[in-house]
């Protein structure tokens, strides 16, 4: 495995590339720095990427150890990979410089762009990343490579939570968890005028005001369930720090809707299989609406939970790029690593709570020899 790793050290020769890639599912340790061919285009509208920054998310952690692959097995096969789960590249957002453009791309090469890539395709912990020209769009100007490069993946999360959502004008929403999902949530519904209190820990208060929360709560404060009781009704809970639809019923604030980014689908999946799983999942979500149905209506309908995923979207990710340039869209970095160091990156990522995204940086020069 030395031997390997100090190869692919060296500047990669022509159709090749350098790529972090796991081999089996498992611990971190099966992460290991490869040599491996650039990844051609495979439609038209495809975009190979020279990649520039790349961010780790917590499903690069979870995907190393094998969560969701059944369900992800099933979605490459689908999507023309045959069922090839192996070796498996991790990272889900960039940004880079468009090498090469199928001839139906909008994307041309040369533009810098900022993308992201689903957990079923090979991701962008390499030299180069092919995506489809949707998942992937011009780069906001007013954002460095890091902030890009680690943007998308939690805004377009924090997108679909809000069309879960399904906000009318001017709502009240309260908004657990400040991570990359929360902060990207909360800039986006202040940009449309929400009045957004934030529950967090208490040394995330000023960067919760900063990004425009109208209210913010210590989650460890003594009278914070108090507080959260006080500041409703809501028109929607989001809950972007892993509670779970267990957690719409557990307190008695009062709301119309409860979205969780956090759900048993793909677990359910992995131990049951595909449909069973599915069903299984099903049911949860009806039993968790089912204990917040008698709490009373903060709208016309009675409180109901509902799960958001990951999606990506070309105009979401046109209205982040705008949002960007306006300056109502930024991203905390809490550190970059030079690319050859991805084993230190995922090691800190493993421990969770980063207060600002985790970043690769992919045009640091190789260690010299020693």
């Amino acid at each position: 495995m030395a031997a390997a790793a100090a190869v692919a050290l060296r500047a990669p020769g022509a159709g090749r590339m350098r790529a972090w890639r796991v081999h089996a599912y498992g611990a971190l340790a099966e992460l290991r720095l490869d040599e491996a061919r650039v990844p051609p285009l495979r439609r038209p509208r495809d975009v190979l990427v020279r990649v520039r920054a790349a961010s780790l998310n917590p499903i690069d952690v979870a995907m190393i150890g094998g969560y969701g692959a059944r369900a992800l097995n099933t979605l490459r096969a689908l999507d023309g990979a045959d069922g090839v789960e192996f070796p498996l590249v991790p990272g889900r957002d960039f940004v880079g410089t468009v090498e090469r453009a199928g001839p139906a791309a909008r994307l041309r090469p040369g533009q810098r762009v900022w993308g992201v890539v689903p957990p079923h395709c090979q991701g962008s912990h390499a030299d180069f990343v092919v995506v489809k020209d949707e998942w992937a769009g011009v780069a906001p100007r007013a954002l460095e490579d890091a902030a890009a490069g680690g943007a998308l993946y939690a805004a377009l999360t924090a997108c679909a939570a809000l069309r879960a959502a399904a906000l009318g004008p001017r709502p009240r929403v309260l908004l657990l968890g400040l991570g990359g999902v929360g902060q990207a949530a909360l800039q986006l519904l202040v940009a449309r005028g929400a009045h957004v209190t934030v529950g967090c820990s208490g040394e995330l208060a000023g960067l919760a005001e900063r990004l425009g929360a109208a209210v913010v709560l210590d989650r460890h404060a003594p009278e914070y369930d108090h507080q959260l009781e006080a500041c409703s009704p809501y028109s929607a809970v989001l809950d972007c720090a892993g509670l779970g639809g267990e957690e719409a019923a557990a307190r008695r604030w009062r709301f119309a809707r409860y979205v969780t980014l956090s759900t048993p689908l793909l677990r359910q999946m992995d131990a049951r299989g595909l449909a069973a799983g599915a069903l299984c999942a099903g049911a949860a979500l009806l039993a968790q609406s089912a204990r917040v149905a008698g709490a009373g209506a903060a709208g016309a309908l009675p409180p109901h939970v509902r799960w958001a995923f990951f999606s990506p979207s070309a105009a979401d990710i046109e209205l982040l790029r705008r949002l960007a340039e306006r300056g109502q869209f930024a991203v905390c970095v809490e550190r970059v690593w030079a690319w050859w160091r991805a084993a230190e990156a995922f090691e800190r990522a493993a421990r969770g709570g980063a207060r600002g995204k985790l970043l690769l940086d992919w045009t640091a020069p190789p260690p010299q020899p020693a």
